[in-house]
């Protein structure tokens, strides 16, 4: 159920961090679950494709940076809630990373990110592996996931604790001085089959200080309890409207471009849209109808940059659209919306547009 979804904490995080890095506040309104209500809501799970379209926004406001490694020093202890105090409260290291990386669903996507512990006695390596997406997301999430860990370790053990290696998937940045400064280690692999973060055994296994018998199995129910009272804010339709619609502007808008950002197949999200009982060109049609109809009856912006605003060729294929769904025109919607009739008055049917139909202009 929780599939597709990340905690509200997580959304309130990327809300944040995305505002920091310049998102345009217009646009993230647009993206209805991460409201304030939303995000003020311990239960409530934010759709991954609104977390993947933040991210995006994050990349783009931090194009000279490691937006990925950015982000995880805006994540100070306690900024996760639950799911932070289980990397510090075992007895050991080992235990506690154990514990946190078994309950990424309290967080994360669990139909998305994947973690895992693997200890031969000698090394200790936390394995990571997220869903697909466009490249340089893939590439931020990476990097913050695994530092993200090792930040935790440190302040866990109250002390550096230096990994003696890290690997990525994805292809080396333009600078690695970040990385090895924050991680504390040159021994950076890139183009891995595997992101993984391995420690020596003594440091896994040091005794975490201050640790408080009782306490790990007291965060546990508590995440327990989160996972299983967790509730989606938007059904799957939801988030594939709310992603259509936050890249309605993009020039390369195509069914492909948002089944990328959907972490689908175009075939999937075909055969998706199809149980519903709708299709691609519907439902870019729907958004169409929506930004226009908001533009048209809440703002004064010229019926001409609606017109562009919304895909159209021009103001006349608008003009034709909105006699099409409402029967009558831009400019007579936009003036009830100033001066409602009376109630109880009925009112005229308007005239139909006299301007000829131009094939193709409204597609």
């Amino acid at each position: 159920m929780l599939n597709g979804t990340v905690s509200a904490r997580m959304g309130r995080f990327m809300v944040d961090a995305a505002r920091q890095a310049g998102m345009d506040p217009a646009r993230l309104v647009r993206l209805p679950d991460v409201g304030d209500a939303v995000l003020a809501d311990e239960f409530a799970r934010v759709s991954t494709p609104t977390a993947l379209l933040l991210w995006e926004q994050i990349i783009l406001g931090r194009p000279a940076v490691h937006a990925g490694l950015h982000a995880v020093q805006l994540a100070s202890m306690g900024t996760f809630g639950v799911w932070d105090y289980l990397f510090t409260s075992g007895e050991t290291l080992a235990e506690s990373l154990r514990t946190g990386c078994g309950y990424v669903t309290v967080i994360g996507d669990p139909g998305a990110e994947k973690l895992h512990v693997s200890d031969d006695g000698r090394l200790f390596t936390v394995t990571h592996s997220t869903g697909p997406a466009e490249p340089d997301v893939v590439a931020a999430v990476e990097q913050f996931v695994l530092p993200l860990i090792s930040r935790r370790a440190t302040e866990g053990l109250r002390r550096p604790v230096v990994p003696v290696r890290v690997a990525f998937r994805h292809g080396p940045p333009h600078t690695l001085g970040p990385l090895t400064e924050f991680l504390g280690t040159r021994n950076i692999e890139f183009g891995a089959p595997v992101n993984s973060m391995t420690y020596l055994a003594e440091d896994a296994h040091a005794p975490m200080p201050r640790t408080q018998p009782g306490l790990q199995d007291v965060l546990r129910s508590h995440a327990d309890l989160t996972i299983a009272s967790a509730k989606p804010v938007l059904g799957w339709h939801g988030a594939f409207r709310t992603t259509l619609r936050a890249t309605f502007h993009d020039p390369d808008l195509s069914l492909a471009s948002v089944a990328r950002r959907m972490a689908l197949s175009p075939r999937t999200l075909q055969r998706r849209l199809g149980e519903l009982g709708t299709t691609w060109r519907d439902e870019v049609e729907g958004v169409r109808e929506e930004l226009a109809m908001d533009l048209i009856r809440d703002s004064d912006v010229p019926m001409r940059t609606i017109a562009a605003r919304a895909r159209f060729s021009d103001a006349r294929a608008l003009r034709r659209a909105v006699h099409r769904w409402h029967g009558t025109t831009p400019g007579d919607l936009r003036r009830r919306h100033e001066h409602p009739a009376p109630q109880g008055r009925e009112e005229q049917s308007p005239e139909p547009p006299t301007d000829p139909p131009t094939p193709g202009a409204h597609g």
